[in-house]
């Protein structure tokens, strides 16, 4: 087995200089410790499907035979995997943009003073013309933000910049960049910001959830666009739009918001603004109150992308029966290359579902002849065809499970999986 991992507590650019490993070495599995930063656990709770990531607990390493790690070359910063450091047959890789010397006696090591280790990856996989998706670009970028502070911080390099160019290039998506990232803000940012959470309107219309406030902001108080930002995240939203007041009769209008699901710079642009589907302003001639109605006009004017779980779903082709052994259901598993199938009875009725998590729990042979049933996780939310993906998403991520049964007049029509509602939203 080769596998790919980082250290504990992993932030972006440890989870992307994994990921970004892996294209370098074809085959590996992407192993993510236990620990990770909060905004990166938060990533992954959406992403873990698609990234085809693995857990530390799923993982033997009586049975790795390669070992890449990434930015680190310590084994103490590795999750319990120090016991292979005695093992004389393993071949050890490491890329590291850390130049203090680590306790890995690496075979192949690649050492060198950049701002971020996806940076070292990315140089080499330009090099070899290796193809990746917008998702992983975006990622990518995100691990260079996070280590080099947006491009600010001192230890940031040219290659840095230059590799930032060449994620924007293939489809990397600052959106996403700009909500899993903190940018600075100083205390009238923070006064305004709590203002807004406090005091605000929040609806849904066809499964798009909207917030709307109305705050007074300092004439020069920049940056608006960030606390907008920030407000939309904290409440989970998918647009949000801010109305501000500087003057009697003058207002400034700020949208931010899921460019797929709604588009907030045609918004704008009706207010004689500017923008693009996930981000825009304007500034109005009225006073608050008449820009707030305005905003909220247009909103009930405008059409959410509204794509249904009939539009993704798939018909249930390989399901488990709850006498299947756990063996049985591990071999299913691994040759589907899924992560989790569900359980459905004689009559094609649910029962649970099964993934890798309930088969970490097998501690020895003889646990892998117990049934399905014993380790199956029971009580699985449905969903119907005419439900939003995004709706089903957030049963997903609330729940923690990678695939929903679709339910229609009480029967199983299809079943639905994070990673196909995540190929969609970054349209693949």
């Amino acid at each position: 087995m080769q596998i790919v991992t980082t250290h504990v507590n992993s932030d972006f650019d440890a989870l992307a200089s994994m990921v970004a490993a892996s294209f370098l070495y074809p085959g590996g599995t992407r192993m993510v410790p236990s620990q990770v930063q909060p905004a990166v656990r938060e990533f992954l709770t959406v992403h873990w499907d698609l990234l085809q990531l693995k857990p530390r607990r799923a993982i033997d390493p009586a049975a790795v035979e390669r070992l890449i790690v990434t930015d680190t070359g310590s084994w103490e910063r590795l999750d319990d995997l120090r016991m292979l450091a005695e093992r004389t047959d393993l071949e050890t890789i490491v890329w590291d943009h850390h130049m203090a010397p680590g306790s890995i006696r690496a075979g192949e090591l690649h050492r060198e003073e950049v701002g971020a280790t996806v940076t070292l990856l990315l140089e080499r996989i330009q090099e070899m013309d290796r193809a990746f998706a917008p998702m992983h670009a975006t990622l990518f970028l995100l691990g260079i933000y996070d280590d080099t502070g947006g491009l600010t911080y001192p230890s940031t390099t040219a290659r840095d910049a230059r590799m930032t160019a060449y994620l924007l290039e293939n489809g990397a998506d600052l959106n996403v960049v700009a909500a899993y990232l903190d940018s600075a803000l100083d205390e009238r940012h923070l006064e305004l910001f709590n203002r807004m959470l406090s005091d605000s309107e929040q609806f849904e219309i066809e499964g798009v959830h909207l917030g709307l406030c109305v705050q007074d902001a300092d004439k020069g108080l920049n940056n608006l666009a960030r606390v907008v930002s920030k407000f939309q995240e904290i409440k989970g939203l998918d647009v949000a739009f801010g109305i501000f007041p500087i003057t009697a009769n003058k207002t400034v209008v700020v949208g931010r918001g899921n460019p797929r699901l709604f588009d907030v710079g045609a918004l704008v642009r009706q207010l004689g603004g500017g923008g693009h589907p996930g981000a825009g302003s304007a500034v109005l001639k009225a006073p608050a109150a008449e820009a707030r109605a305005r905003v909220r006009a247009l909103i009930a004017q405008a059409e959410p992308e509204s794509e249904r779980v009939s539009d993704l779903m798939s018909p249930v082709r390989l399901a488990l029966a709850p006498q299947d052994s756990l063996r049985k259901a591990a071999g299913r598993l691994r040759d589907s290359h899924r992560s989790v199938l569900l359980v459905l009875d004689d009559q094609g009725g649910v029962l649970g579902a099964l993934g890798e998590e309930q088969l970490a729990k097998v501690r020895d042979d003889a646990g892998w002849e117990h049934p399905v049933s014993a380790l199956m996780r029971r009580d699985l939310d449905v969903v119907t065809p005419e439900r939003t993906t995004r709706e089903a998403l957030r049963i997903m991520t609330r729940a923690d499970v990678g695939v929903l049964p679709v339910m229609e007049d009480g029967r199983v029509v299809g079943e639905i999986t994070r990673a196909a509602i995540m190929l969609s939203l970054y349209d693949l």
